[in-house]
């Protein structure tokens, strides 16, 4: 993946939640909490060095609800409260990549995920190769010519072929695979039994809902029953897992460039956090000017 232009769009979100979850309660001298923090900041550290994006932004979830509660009043009823812990430490982590020289983007309404399938689509139009980093595989859908998964977990690197492999559907069928799933995560309530092997021989026979539809005669009489009990829910369902890469966004990519980071104010942050190796990290570091040529994490 070797390119000037070279656009990467960070899940948030999702990344903190891994970091939250991931590493022990960590906290400040002061008794603060910064274990979110901290995971977070070493996995964009490790990926910064690695990819080196000139152009770069992170997307966040809002509290509140978005158009999708608008359409089912249960999306994500049953997802429990963010830890306070977890809260605490959103804020702090924000000012940190606004410090870093790094874009933050979250509009009330939408989902980091809708944020980031609509900048991913602009960049692509743009002429970027887009990558986007996350752990969900909801993502999937996003996959194109152009525009790419990493995990950043497993360190895998999705493309249309990968994607296939992994979960026995396009990127292209992916809505539909999830639809038929379902997701107890959000509340999205698929096709009683009819779990991801299934969903998967079915799209491959069949090609989508519509067509499986159309072809329930051919299923097994418990599979034909399940589909017809679900058959009124499917395209609801489809709505809310299907990602919105058309928002008005007034966002050019050329905003997305990443910023000169301000390693004075990084360094007393960083030192208020308790965070010793992070650092000695900036104090070693040699920082080029020019962005592109950046070879600092910060």
């Amino acid at each position: 993946m070797e390119t000037s232009k070279k656009l990467v769009l960070i899940d948030g979100s999702s990344y903190l939640y891994r970091a939250f979850y991931a590493l022990p309660p960590l906290t400040s001298p002061k008794g603060f909490p910064t274990g979110a923090i901290y995971g977070f900041i070493r996995m964009l550290s490790k990926l910064m060095n690695e990819l080196n994006p000139q152009y770069i932004a992170v997307a966040f979830d809002l509290p509140g609800k978005t158009f999708r509660h608008e359409e089912y009043k249960e999306y994500k009823a049953t997802r429990k409260e963010t830890p306070d812990d977890l809260k605490k430490q959103i804020p702090v982590l924000k000012e940190i990549l606004k410090l870093w020289g790094i874009k933050i983007i979250e509009i009330p309404g939408y989902e980091a995920d809708d944020i980031i399938a609509t900048l991913a689509k602009k960049g692509k139009e743009k002429g970027f190769e887009v990558i986007v980093v996350t752990p969900d595989k909801d993502m999937m859908q996003l996959v194109e010519d152009g525009i790419y998964i990493l995990n950043p977990v497993t360190e895998e690197l999705f493309d249309r072929e990968k994607v296939k492999k992994k979960y026995g559907v396009y990127p292209e069928q992916f809505v539909d695979y999830l639809a038929i799933i379902g997701d107890t995560v959000d509340n999205i309530i698929g096709v009683h039994g009819v779990g991801p092997k299934t969903a998967q021989k079915l799209l491959e026979e069949f090609g989508n809902i519509e067509n499986i539809l159309k072809n329930l005669d051919k299923l097994k009489p418990r599979i034909q029953e399940a589909f017809n009990e679900a058959k009124d829910r499917l395209e609801q369902n489809r709505f809310l897992v299907k990602l919105k890469s058309d928002i008005n966004l007034e966002i050019d990519i050329e905003d997305l460039k990443k910023g000169k980071a301000d390693l004075i104010a990084l360094k007393n942050k960083f030192e208020e956090l308790g965070f010793k190796s992070l650092l000695k990290e900036i104090n070693r570091t040699k920082i080029v000017e020019k962005v592109g040529e950046q070879k600092s994490l910060f």
